[in-house]
């Protein structure tokens, strides 16, 4: 047998009388002490939070809780969903973050971005004139960066409702809230340009001493409830209108078909 034939999991293990999750007991530890928000970051991080961190981040889900079936990804939720499966669309909502320019793949992206620019500024203050000049090169060198831009609207209403409750929770003096208002307030003077809610869940999350790559995962399984809810309905109606595509709207293109002698 060769090295790499033993695989090494820590997520779970079945036992007699109780099971293990991450090490802990599951009904003498976990069970009664955990809420469905800490089960989450414990899949997707492998930690445990405190209840006050678990309702922070109950906040976020609620404000990202956006449900509207018109808005991609919950469009392929619907088209998948249309045959009575709710849990085929579910699977395709999971599958399209994948490496996706919305959804939770923003704010993990952000959170990488608001790390290279803490780390460039180091020690200086919010205020000092190094940081202009630092946004303006990663503009500049990345074209398009995560966090900016809110599309058909002036402003991100879900960022305003996000600062209301940090500040209501006292998480709005966090290093990474103070670093990304800033940058915010530099980039919609100088370009125009205001954050949409990835931003600021990034810099809550880094705050919080969550890692950028543990973004992705975490505020999927944080928001499943919007898809989930899209694939409910979705399988529910099946509408037969999603399964197959009116005649008038589809034009063949092809070489044309085959003409037979009669016999």
């Amino acid at each position: 047998m060769t090295e790499n034939s033993h695989l090494i999991t820590k997520v779970g293990h079945a036992g007699w009388e109780d099971h293990r999750h991450f090490g802990y007991s599951l009904f003498e530890e976990l069970a009664g002490n955990v809420s469905s928000t800490g089960l989450i970051v414990l899949a997707a991080t492998g930690e445990t939070r405190d209840e006050d961190q678990c309702q922070m981040l109950d906040d976020v889900a609620a404000v990202l809780t956006v449900a509207d079936p018109r808005i991609y990804p919950l469009k392929l939720v619907r088209l998948a969903t249309a045959y009575g499966d709710p849990l085929a669309g579910l699977s395709v909502a999971i599958a399209a973050m994948q490496g996706a320019i919305v959804g939770p793949q923003i704010a993990q992206d952000a959170a990488f971005f608001l790390c290279e620019v803490a780390d460039e500024l180091g020690d200086e203050s919010l205020e000092s004139s190094s940081l202009p000049r630092i946004i303006s090169d990663h503009f500049q060198l990345r074209g398009r960066v995560s966090g900016f831009g809110v599309p058909f609207r002036q402003v991100d209403e879900r960022a305003k409702a996000l600062a209301t409750r940090v500040s209501s929770r006292g998480r709005a003096d966090g290093r990474y809230w103070k670093l990304q208002s800033a940058i915010s307030e530099i980039v919609l003077k100088s370009m125009n340009l205001a954050c949409n809610v990835g931003l600021p869940v990034a810099g809550l999350s880094l705050d919080m001493g969550f890692r950028p790559e543990h973004l992705s995962a975490l505020y999927t399984g944080l928001t499943i409830n919007v898809f989930l809810a899209n694939a409910v309905e979705g399988a529910a109606q099946a509408p037969a209108v999603l399964r197959r595509l009116p005649e008038t709207s589809v034009e063949y293109t092809g070489k044309p078909g085959r003409k037979y002698m009669k016999q």
